[in-house]
C-alpha cells in the first residue's frame, strides 16, 4: 500500500487499526455459503497458491465460493476488495498477516484483488487471487484463466430442450454465466451486468466497440467514430481500450493476408447485439464462431472477411444459411486464394446444413454449429 500508518497522529492510527480489525472480522464471520452453482468444466487448482483470472461476470467468485463449501469457515478469510465497506479506509500488509495469525486461517482469499495492492501479499498456507486481469506473481502460483461458456457448457446447463431448441436459446442469451439460466428477463440482465462492471465512459465505449464487433477497424477510426457522438479524448480512448483488451472484453484478431490489419472481437456476441443496431445476425454467428475458436485456445488468424484460418491450416467459415450449390460456386471462385494460403480443409459452419464436396485435394465439410464444435477439441 502506498499509505503508511507513520504517515498519521497515534489517535488516528488507533481509530483505523480499530475499524480495520472490525472488518476482517467481517469478513471472517461473512457467510460465504452459495446457494445454487452449476459445475464449470474448470476447477480450482490443488496447490498453495492460485491467481483466478478472466473476464467480468465469468463466474470467477462463485467457482471460488462453491469452493469454500469444504473447508472449515473458521479455518479461511474471504475479502472482498469490492466491498462498500473498504470505501474510506485501505488495509496494511501487517493488518491481514497479524489477523491471519491470530485467528489460525488456513485459506486466504482475496477477491476483486488489484494488484500491488499490498506491496508483500500476506503470509498464509493457501492463497487464492481472484482479478479481472492477469498478474505475473512467478513460478510459485498455479494460473486460472476462466472464459465465459462455451457452448458445451451452456448445453450442460439447460435442464430440457432439443439440441436445436438449445441452439437457439444460446443465440438469444450468449455466453454469460448467469445467462445460462436465466431467472429475470436477458435484457435486465445485461443492463445490471454493464452497470455493476462499467463506469459512464466505459458504457459509452461499449457501445462503439459492440459497432465496429466483427469489423477491420484501427483504434484511430474507434476514437474517430467515438467523439462524434460523446465527448472523450484521445488519451482517454486509448487508455480504455487498451484495459479493455487487458481484460478480455475486446480482442484484435490479425489478419492472414495483411497483418496491418486486425479484426474487432467483442467478447460475447449476445450483449454485442443488445448494444448496438448493427450487428445482425450474420455478425452474430461469425462472433460466435471466432469466440468458439478462441475458448477452445486455438490460435487463428482473420481470413480477411470470410473466415479464420488456424495454425493447422484450417480455414473455418461461418456461413449461417448457404446451400451447398451456392457455396460451391463461391469456392471455386476464391479456390486460387484457398490453394495460396496454404489450406488444406475448409469448415463451413451453418445453422442445420450438412453437406461435403471436393476440389482438387482440399476437402469442404458443412456442419451445424454445434456439431461442428466438436472439431475444435480435436484442434486442441
Amino acid at each position: 500500500m502506498v499509505l503508511a500508518y507513520d504517515m498519521v497522529t497515534p489517535t488516528a492510527l488507533k481509530i483505523i487499526k480499530r475499524y480495520i480489525m472490525q472488518l476482517l472480522e467481517y469478513f471472517h464471520d461473512r457467510n460465504n455459503d452459495i446457494t445454487t452453482y452449476q459445475q464449470r468444466k474448470f476447477n480450482i487448482p490443488e496447490v498453495d497458491k492460485v491467481l483466478l483470472y478472466g473476464l467480468p461476470a465469468s463466474g470467477k467468485t462463485s467457482m471460488v465460493l462453491d469452493y469454500l463449501m469444504n473447508f472449515d469457515p473458521e479455518e479461511l478469510l474471504y475479502i472482498d476488495f469490492q466491498d462498500p465497506k473498504f470505501q474510506f479506509r485501505d488495509m496494511m500488509e501487517e493488518d491481514a498477516d497479524g489477523f491471519i495469525e491470530a485467528n489460525e486461517i488456513e485459506l486466504l482469499v482475496l477477491d476483486h484483488y488489484e494488484h500491488e495492492y499490498f506491496e508483500v501479499l500476506p503470509k498464509v498456507k493457501k492463497l487464492i487471487i481472484i482479478s479481472s486481469t492477469y498478474y505475473d506473481y512467478g513460478e510459485s502460483f498455479e494460473y486460472l484463466n476462466l472464459p465465459l461458456l462455451d457452448y458445451e457448457e451452456f448445453f450442460s446447463f439447460q435442464k430440457r430442450g432439443t439440441e436445436t431448441q438449445i441452439f437457439n436459446l444460446f443465440l438469444k442469451q450468449g455466453t454469460l454465466p448467469q445467462l445460462a439460466i436465466p431467472t429475470a428477463p436477458k435484457e435486465q440482465m445485461f443492463q445490471n451486468f454493464i452497470r455493476s462492471h462499467f463506469d459512464e465512459s466505459e458504457r459509452k465505449l461499449l457501445n462503439v466497440l459492440a459497432h465496429f464487433n466483427g469489423a477491420t477497424v484501427t483504434t484511430h477510426q474507434l476514437y474517430t467514430y467515438a467523439k462524434e457522438r460523446y465527448k472523450i479524448s484521445k488519451d482517454m480512448i486509448y487508455k480504455q481500450i487498451k484495459i479493455l483488451q487487458e481484460k478480455g472484453v475486446i480482442s484484435f484478431i490479425a489478419d492472414f493476408q495483411n497483418s496491418s490489419q486486425k479484426k474487432l472481437l467483442f467478447f460475447d456476441f449476445a450483449l454485442a447485439k443488445y448494444l448496438t443496431l448493427s450487428q445482425n445476425f450474420p455478425k452474430q454467428f461469425d462472433t460466435m464462431v471466432a469466440l468458439s475458436l478462441h475458448k477452445h485456445n486455438i490460435a487463428f488468424r482473420a481470413f480477411g472477411i470470410t473466415g479464420y484460418i488456424t495454425e493447422h491450416h484450417h480455414l473455418i467459415i461461418p456461413a449461417a444459411f448457404e446451400g451447398e450449390s451456392s457455396f460451391w460456386k463461391k469456392a471455386h471462385n476464391r479456390f486460387p486464394n484457398y490453394k495460396k494460403a496454404g489450406v488444406k480443409k475448409i469448415y463451413i459452419v451453418t445453422v442445420t446444413n450438412s453437406y461435403e464436396f471436393m476440389i482438387e485435394n482440399i476437402k469442404f465439410e458443412a456442419l451445424p454449429f454445434y456439431e461442428w464444435i466438436v472439431i475444435n477439441d480435436e484442434e486442441e
